[in-house]
């Protein structure tokens, strides 16, 4: 199960002993600050002491100008009443003899409570000990919201063996048990407010990702960011396209992404085909990512050329990726979506699907999306949409004007799904923000039509492979855990397109000018060094997957796929 993997995996992560040290140190210390008042009258009570034993009141008694251990060590003795000096005579001297056992008791006294005081404080509000774990990171990335997205992009951080500070505001916040067992140090408060992201590290970070659920929000934590350090690469989480397209000329390309349109793909493609596990949506279109178990008898078997001439498609960059394929291998492709569906239904024939419609259940941010690229798809396959009551009349209205049929009500109801056609449907998306409600529409309809093809979102890895087993159900998604790799490379890389995880891998796709010692490289050449050219455009000229044999040419723009390092 992948997120159980990978939750053992980050687990094992450790603290650095130095790190523990230091944090302790400046704990410490901050311990020490708070106490300042009591701590400074003791030490000005005790200096008083010790000059005017040192210059005054010894020198005529030995003889000599006495050590400042000897005037400390008398001093001291002073303090807890246990010294056998004889009382000075002049005035000055004797209110000081009187004094510093006083008023030295009472302010050493007041230190300690204050100090115990703040050491309980210490253990009881561990926020304290999260600021001074923040203090020792360098070159770390800082995440803002720990919501499902901000927790998804500090796993993938990690998993590419970056440190990470992450920033929330909710105590109550689901997440921060697992990431204090993680040893990720949570800063608490607004990252709004600049003493926050100070706080977290921001002048030594190398980057900042804001991923709460308000647009304007994950703006103005950007803002604030910039103010302190113009030069930081930030990434916001923002759903409204048209605030996309203004950030990005503001932040630079690619510092903005919404989660819904970088999962929507997936998902709309999941209605069309079972075997996409993730779908990129590139300038020529949608590529898809499957996983294919070769089968023993399966004609895949043997050279990788063969395998790519044949079906049109790529095998993902590896270690093994020019090597031949053999029985029992999983491989990873990509390629356009019916040239996937091709290389899996060579390897292992599979029942052919209901030719209907297609429903998608769920307005929201996602299912949006989603219907927006099933309804450009061409030609349009016949389309339902069911939304709950609740729903904006504007977003049925304008469905409506396309042509599509718009349900409101409760799509866990047979008498609704009958209504928008469920006995002739092909396939079915639940696409709700709540998993218990897509987990019971997808009973709902198997109850019904055991043939409908199902595509789930949820949120849990775990609850995803669970469906899998209990009744059958292979697409089903997640929204944060499709977005969040591309918010982290772009965080991480420049001209960032996209990105997703093979296991504890993130490759990113990476669209570039070629000027650099790559031109006059062939394609095959490129893939041997871990670069796989998805698009090449020279000129007017577009090229999708180019071949092994192109050469490529000073100024061409090429989307690549690589491994983040």
């Amino acid at each position: 199960m992948a997120q159980d993997v990978r939750l053992t995996r980050l687990r094992r992560r450790r603290f650095a002993l130095w790190r523990l040290i230091v944090a302790n140190l400046l704990d410490d210390l901050r311990v020490l600050r708070e106490a300042w008042f009591p701590l400074t009258a003791l030490a000005l009570v005790l200096t008083s002491g010790v000059l005017y034993l040192r210059w005054f009141y010894l020198p005529p008694v030995c003889g000599c100008s006495p050590d400042l251990e000897v005037a400390l060590f008398e001093t001291l003795k002073l303090l807890i009443f246990q010294t056998d000096l004889d009382l000075p005579t002049d005035p000055a001297g004797r209110v000081l003899f009187f004094l510093i056992p006083l008023l030295g008791l009472f302010f050493l006294l007041q230190s300690a409570v204050d100090i115990g005081r703040l050491l309980v404080d210490k253990r009881a509000r561990p926020e304290r000990w999260q600021e001074a774990l923040a203090a020792t990171y360098r070159r770390h990335m800082i995440v803002c919201g720990l919501g499902r997205v901000g927790y998804r992009a500090v796993l993938q951080l990690l998993d590419c063996r970056r440190e990470v500070v992450a920033i929330e505001p909710d105590p109550g916040c689901e997440f921060l048990p697992i990431l204090y067992q993680l040893g990720v140090p949570v800063v608490r408060g607004d990252a709004r407010d600049p003493a926050v992201l100070v706080r977290a590290g921001l002048r030594r970070a190398q980057g900042l990702i804001a991923t709460i659920d308000d647009d304007l929000k994950n703006l103005e934590i950007a803002l604030a960011a910039r103010r302190i350090r113009p030069e930081l690469p930030t990434v916001q989480r923002i759903f409204s396209r048209a605030l996309d397209a203004r950030i990005e000329r503001s932040f630079g390309r690619n510092s903005a992404f919404s989660p819904a349109a970088l999962a929507a793909p997936t998902f709309a493609a999941a209605l069309l085909s079972s075997n996409v596990r993730y779908v990129l949506d590139l300038t020529a279109g949608l590529l898809g990512i499957a996983f294919v178990n070769v089968s023993d008898d399966s004609p895949l078997i043997g050279p990788v050329a063969d395998l790519e001439t044949r079906f049109g498609v790529r095998r993902l960059p590896g270690p093994n990726a020019h090597l031949p394929i053999l029985p029992s291998e999983e491989i990873a492709l990509i390629g356009p979506l019916p040239a996937l569906e091709a290389v899996q239904w060579a390897n292992r024939p599979h029942p052919t699907r209901r030719n209907g419609g297609l429903i998608v259940c769920g307005l929201g941010k996602v299912g949006t999306q989603v219907v927006r690229l099933l309804s450009r798809r061409e030609p349009r396959p016949p389309l339902t949409v069911i939304c709950t009551v609740e729903t904006p009349l504007r977003y049925v209205e304008a469905l409506t004007a396309q042509g599509i049929r718009v349900l409101r009500g409760d799509a866990r109801d047979p008498v609704l799904l009958r209504e928008a056609g469920i006995e002739e449907a092909a396939a079915l998306a639940a696409l709700y923000s709540d998993d218990l409600l897509n987990l019971q529409i997808g009973l709902a309809v198997r109850s019904m039509y055991p043939d409908v093809h199902l595509v789930l979102r949820v949120f849990s890895d775990v609850l995803a492979d669970r469906l899998v087993d209990l009744f059958g159900i292979h697409t089903a998604f997640s929204t944060s855990a499709l977005a969040a790799p591309s918010l982290v490379a772009a965080a991480l890389l420049p001209d960032v397109e996209a990105a997703f995880d093979v296991g504890d891998h993130l490759l990113v796709v990476r669209r570039q000018i070629m000027t650099d010692g790559r031109v006059g490289q062939t394609v095959a050449e490129l893939r041997t060094a871990g670069q796989l050219p998805l698009s090449l455009r020279r000129g007017e000229q577009y090229q999708w997957l180019p071949p092994d044999e192109t050469v490529i040419e000073a100024n061409d723009e090429v989307e690549l796929l690589t491994f983040l390092t």
